[in-house]
């Protein structure tokens, strides 16, 4: 596929979601589609001569960038979307199933768990009949004691290991060779001069304003 053909459908994909304000179907393999072009160009990338000082460098960095820009976009609406469909289910209003199937099976699971972990929380805060979140496994909250290293003496699980902080992602340009690091996602990025990578956002602006890399900020 064409990279114009590519990012017109991604992108009017995009509009069509935010004009309708309403889940809207989209292909199973669209977000697989999507990283194995943007894999593929990458690769056109680096297998130029000298693709930081070639006008095809610059308009591969720049296709890379759209895609990249416009698949988290689309994702960031979806899930916004199915979050607001959650809170209509769990204020019983009504939910249209044909909305509700265009979900990805992904999505679904999204779904599912965002209505379970509200259905537990407000027992706990709102009837207290509940602890929130205990039956999956995931952060038991305790008492005031307990947030302060106190424990309480009852026998609630051990809280596990908090999560990666999430953060927004930046495209960036590595201009200059930097030592790995763990990223705010959890993960090690070995990086080199010349890489194309997406970044948490805050270290991305930390290498940055070391100059060390370049903020790929573009249009949709």
């Amino acid at each position: 596929m064409m990279a114009a053909d590519l990012l017109e459908k991604l992108r009017q994909m995009l509009l069509d979601m935010q004009h309708s304000g309403r889940l809207s179907h989209i292909e199973p393999g669209l977000y697989d589609d999507a990283r194995a072009y943007i894999e593929k160009r990458k690769t056109d990338y680096y297998d130029l001569k000298n693709p930081l000082e070639s006008r095809m460098g610059s308009l591969l960095i720049e296709e890379i960038g759209s895609v990249t820009e416009t698949v988290q976009e689309i994702f960031s609406v979806r899930t916004r979307q199915i979050l607001d469909l959650a809170f209509q289910q769990m204020e019983g209003h009504y939910v249209d199933k044909d909305e509700a199937r265009k979900m990805l099976p992904e999505e679904r699971a999204m779904y599912e768990r965002i209505i379970t972990a509200i259905g537990e929380c407000r027992e706990a805060l709102v009837h207290g009949e509940a602890t929130p979140f205990g039956g999956d496994g995931a952060a038991v909250v305790g008492s005031a004691e307990e947030a302060d290293g106190i424990p309480e003496p009852r026998g609630t699980p051990a809280a596990p290991a908090p999560r990666p902080i999430r953060s927004p992602y930046a495209l960036v340009h590595i201009r200059s060779d930097v030592e790995s690091f763990m990223g705010m996602d959890g993960r090690t990025y070995v990086l080199k001069i010349g890489d194309i990578v997406t970044l948490p956002e805050n270290n991305a602006d930390v290498l940055c304003e070391h100059d060390i890399a370049l903020n790929i900020r573009l249009n949709k």
